[in-house]
């Protein structure tokens, strides 16, 4: 099975090896393979036409999506991401490709760079309404998901799961990701 991992830094593996990366993870511990199409900074909008132009055209039997989060400090609202989410999977239901809604974990911190463009405490909220939303549109139209904002609430030591940012995961916040995935699609016999 061909599985498509779409996403921005949370997905890329920012500022961590590639071994380390829990797309890479993936491809060690599974028979399967995990294109990791990350890139830092992506919002949904680029997510969207990503998937129309790079990962469609591969023909995968999944794709699993996470993004909102740029948007999100961007603009100070998750509806943008709710747009672009819901065009990405009709688009997948379209081409007969099993779509798996990423939750990401909450806004925690926002770079010192990005705090003249975002209100920090409106980003941290509106990520709340987001994964919010996320857990009510999979349970209401009973789609694949991986909650990685539980896996990482669930965790012991949920500082070690961050770099120092307090943004992006950590070599061991990587290795939850991967763990996530392996119990959620597991569950639902990929």
């Amino acid at each position: 099975m061909k599985i498509v991992c779409l996403g921005d830094s949370l997905t890329a593996g920012y500022r961590l090896s590639s071994e380390d990366c829990w797309v890479q993870i993936l491809n060690r511990e599974t028979p399967h393979t995990w294109i990791n199409a990350g890139v830092s900074g992506d919002t949904s909008t680029g997510l969207l036409v990503r998937l129309q132009t790079e990962v469609l055209p591969q023909q995968p039997d999944m794709v699993l999506f996470m993004g909102g989060d740029n948007d999100i400090m961007l603009t100070g609202s998750e509806e943008q991401a709710k747009t672009s989410l819901m065009a990405m999977l009709h688009q997948c239901a379209a081409r007969g490709v099993k779509p798996v809604v990423g939750i990401p974990f909450p806004i925690r911190n926002i770079p010192q760079r990005w705090q003249a463009v975002c209100d920090v405490e409106n980003a941290r909220s509106a990520s709340l309404r987001y994964i919010r939303w996320l857990r009510a549109l999979t349970d209401a139209i009973s789609l694949r998901r991986v909650d990685f904002a539980a896996a990482f609430a669930a965790a012991p030591l949920p500082g070690e799961l961050y770099q120092e940012d307090g943004m992006h995961p950590s070599s061991a916040g990587s290795r939850v990701m991967a763990d996530a995935v392996l119990q959620s699609l597991a569950a639902r016999n990929m």
